[in-house]
């Protein structure tokens, strides 16, 4: 019954709202994103790292199908799981949809971007079973046209933090700007540069937290508590999100993880919001996370 109401009231705000709308992972599973591609009228566009949800891989065909135009441009060989995106390129060519090799110029392609009519997703998780049980993750809807088409083309924006285009120094603008928090869900923090940024920020008096659940060397783990910074792992969920907020008024959300690869390497895409209900439901939710 939870679900049967989760699902109305999206596909309500789907069809009224204007405003961008914000998906947060466990909590609202596989029926915003497959109401989203059940839905489309004529173009699905899927950007991502990992794809191996049966779920997703069906909706995909079903709208291949129904003659709607899908396109998809998967990761070949993610890392320490070169074989995991198989069963879903074998699958999807045999219905007939081309699934495209990203640029052999990145290290990765781990954008996780869905493109449906005139929507994009910008997404923090992968379409796998683990991002649907135990994985805090979120994504954001956007409906603004000029961003859409922007995102579509691979085209800068003062919104659009792309790797390896600009996210080094947009992230670290991003954190310079903070005046009194940033709140950080990380699921890699290891690039030495922001590590530095981050307490840097914490020794002017700005309150820093991150949520992670993976580990920091201890080297990187002294010398930010050291500077300040409050260090959080959560055993409840996985923490695979990539979310920066700065003084509880502007977000940044999307792909990049905070490290050295991620930045530098690979083909990847967040976005900046000051949305004040996005920034709301994100700041209550990490500090729902972070005790």
């Amino acid at each position: 019954m939870k679900k049967i109401i989760v699902l109305l009231t999206f596909l309500f705000c789907q069809a009224l709202c204007f405003a961008d709308q914000l998906i947060i992972e466990p909590d609202q599973g596989r029926a915003p994103l497959l109401s989203f591609i059940d839905h489309a009228k004529s173009n699905i566009t899927l950007v991502t790292y990992g794809l191996t949800d049966s779920a997703f891989i069906d909706a995909l065909e079903k709208a291949k199908h129904e003659g709607k135009s899908v396109d998809v441009m998967l990761e070949p060989s993610p890392y320490r799981a070169a074989n995991e995106n198989q069963f879903a390129i074998a699958n999807l060519h045999k219905d007939g949809i081309e699934v495209k090799k990203p640029n052999p110029e990145f290290k990765f392609l781990h954008q996780k971007t869905f493109l449906i009519d005139d929507y994009a997703i910008i997404m923090t998780f992968n379409l796998t079973h683990s991002t649907f049980k135990n994985e805090r993750n979120f994504a954001l809807i956007l409906q603004d046209p000029l961003l859409v088409k922007k995102i579509r083309a691979n085209l800068p924006d003062d919104r659009l933090v792309w790797s390896p285009d600009n996210s080094r120094e947009k992230i670290t603008d991003f954190i310079r700007s903070a005046h009194d928090s940033i709140k950080i869900y990380a699921q890699n923090v290891a690039d030495y540069k922001i590590i530095g940024e981050l307490a840097h920020a914490a020794r002017k008096g700005v309150d820093v937290k991150i949520l992670t659940s993976n580990k920091l060397s201890p080297k990187k783990l002294h010398y930010l508590t050291k500077a300040g910074v409050q260090v959080q792992l959560n055993h409840h969920l996985y923490i695979h999100a990539k979310v920066i907020l700065i003084d509880e008024k502007r977000a940044l959300l999307g792909s990049i993880n905070l490290t050295q690869t991620s930045l530098d390497k690979n083909r990847e895409l967040s976005i900046i919001t000051d949305k004040p209900e996005i920034i709301r439901i994100l700041n209550e939710t990490f500090t729902r996370d972070f005790l």
